[in-house]
């Protein structure tokens, strides 16, 4: 496997660690999550006057092409900054959302503002008892005086709050379980019937509930073809998918650094606690889960337009769960009591590693599903 990087792929990684070098230090990233913003309008559109909203989007919709490895290194760079903008919920998720529906004008302008940084978006797809099932779909959309009206409740929206858009999906065919009858809808976020519950996650991002209350819709905001949007989302949920794993990989990389540099200067019965041979095996415990899930990461990446792509990408999430944990409790563990306090960075990239598990389905949902993989 050549995981070497090309002469574009080291300006994407040269790039990004610059940016989180000078200009997102843990001090901003705090300053975001105590103000309740979600987001940093000003670094946001930094993200766009570098280039990395526009990154995974295709040229012919303004984007730069970027393939799953570019995304990967971005990814990765963003994990050890534990960068808290909704890149994941914005562009990777919606955008690729977006542009696997067919053209239209709602879609291309609103990919067009993605890329610029002016409109943010979140796909509501879970619902309260759908559990990681992408094919339980109870929210309604029924023609009514040739206008579509929504009916429904959406749960753990991410960015939903922050976002100019909300893509929604819906039935407009069959019954609850059907893989046919599924549609996708976009919604403005001030639409009437539209409602939103923002919340604060306890990795500092934001999520929300959203409730469809008779949402009335011209004809032009239904962006997928009808009934066949199912496709579309499992596609746009796997590209996810590889976005986590990358992130997942520089936050465990991050935290085993974290750990490395703390027990050189912790110190009992007057030396380093570093120097003791249970602690060196269990820093070198964690090299080698930080390794497994930085190749597993890649592999993904580079295997993604292959047949065997569902196997690295569920084998990366279940890493996640398993070996994430793993690691993020022996930081924990040897940094002390102090690891757990809202003052130390390590404890708040334990928090969003432990989210990451859970998102878009926990490690024991990925083996059951990689179980079933032929």
């Amino acid at each position: 496997m050549d995981l070497s990087l090309n002469e574009d792929q080291e300006l994407i990684k040269a790039s990004v660690e610059k940016f989180i070098m000078e200009s997102y230090d843990s001090e901003c990233r705090r300053k975001t999550i105590k103000n309740n913003l979600g987001s940093d309008d000003k670094i946001w559109q930094q993200f766009a006057e570098l280039g990395w909203l526009g990154l995974p989007f295709l040229e012919k919709d303004g984007g730069f092409g970027g393939d799953s490895m570019d995304l990967n290194i971005l990814m990765e760079s963003f994990g050890k900054g534990l960068v808290v903008e909704p890149y994941i919920s914005t562009v990777i998720l919606s955008g690729s959302i977006l542009s696997l529906c067919p053209e239209g004008e709602i879609r291309n302008k609103i990919i067009s503002n993605i890329i610029c940084g002016k409109n943010k978006v979140s796909f509501a797809f879970a619902e309260p008892t759908s559990r990681y099932n992408l094919k339980d779909v109870s929210t309604t959309a029924e023609v009514d005086n040739n206008k579509w009206v929504l009916n429904g409740h959406k749960s753990v929206v991410f960015g939903a709050g922050q976002s100019d858009f909300i893509i929604v999906s819906a039935r407009t065919k069959g019954e609850r379980f059907d893989e046919e009858g599924i549609s996708l809808f976009v919604i403005e976020k001030d639409n009437e019937g539209l409602y939103i519950q923002d919340y604060p996650t306890v990795d500092g991002f934001k999520a929300a509930e959203v409730k469809l209350n008779n949402v009335q819709l011209p004809s032009n905001q239904l962006i997928s073809t009808e009934n066949k949007a199912i496709s579309i989302i499992n596609h746009s949920i796997n590209k996810t998918l590889l976005a986590v794993a990358a992130e997942a990989s520089g936050i465990m990389s991050k935290m085993y650094e974290m750990t490395l540099e703390y027990i050189k200067t912790r110190k009992q019965f007057g030396i380093p606690i570093g120097k003791f041979q249970a602690i060196q095996h269990r820093t070198v415990e964690m090299l080698i889960l930080s390794d497994e899930m930085n190749s597993l990461a890649s592999m993904a990446a580079l295997k993604a337009d292959s047949e065997e792509a569902l196997k690295s990408i569920y084998a990366s999430k279940i890493h996640i769960g398993i070996g994430g944990r793993k690691l993020g409790q022996e930081a924990i563990q040897l940094h002390g009591g102090m690891g757990v306090t809202e003052e130390m960075d390590i404890g708040q990239y334990f928090k969003r590693i432990t989210m990451l598990d859970t998102f878009l389905g926990n490690s024991d949902y990925y083996l059951g599903a990689y179980s079933k993989l032929s």
